[in-house]
């Protein structure tokens, strides 16, 4: 099977964090924390730079490393490394998600997410309950 490695930017703002939906692909529909593969000879800090630019036409600094997961999906393993992550600008241009929303520590469960991210749950609530 095969397996990726990749890093997740978690943006919290006014206490909440930001949840993005998937719009193509089987993981459609479902929502997610900004991130991808890192490629080769990059660091994660590189990835998370270049993912953000990516996919929303931000630039991000990052605050904090979170905590790193291991997850198998049906056909893949990844192994996700996850920081606490702070948006330059809120000019976001969604191209790889078509919705962004904000959810406070009890509206978390309230969309579907991406299974792997589950696993981030109770770091991200500690996250909110620290940037108060």
């Amino acid at each position: 099977m095969k397996h990726f490695t990749g890093v997740a930017a978690i943006f919290i703002h006014n206490q909440k964090v930001g949840a993005f939906r998937r719009n193509h692909g089987k993981y459609a529909g479902f929502y997610e924390f900004v991130g991808g593969k890192i490629e080769a000879n990059e660091s994660h800090a590189q990835a998370l730079i270049r993912e953000c630019s990516e996919e929303l036409s931000v630039t991000v600094d990052l605050i904090s490393y979170v905590d790193s997961i291991r997850y198998a999906y049906d056909d893949f393993i990844i192994t996700l490394h996850a920081y606490h992550c702070k948006v330059n600008e809120y000019d976001i241009r969604l191209s790889v998600h078509d919705d962004v929303v904000w959810l406070s520590e009890n509206e978390l469960t309230s969309v579907p997410w991406l299974d792997a991210d589950y696993l981030l749950f109770d770091q991200i609530k500690s996250l909110l309950r620290r940037t108060h």
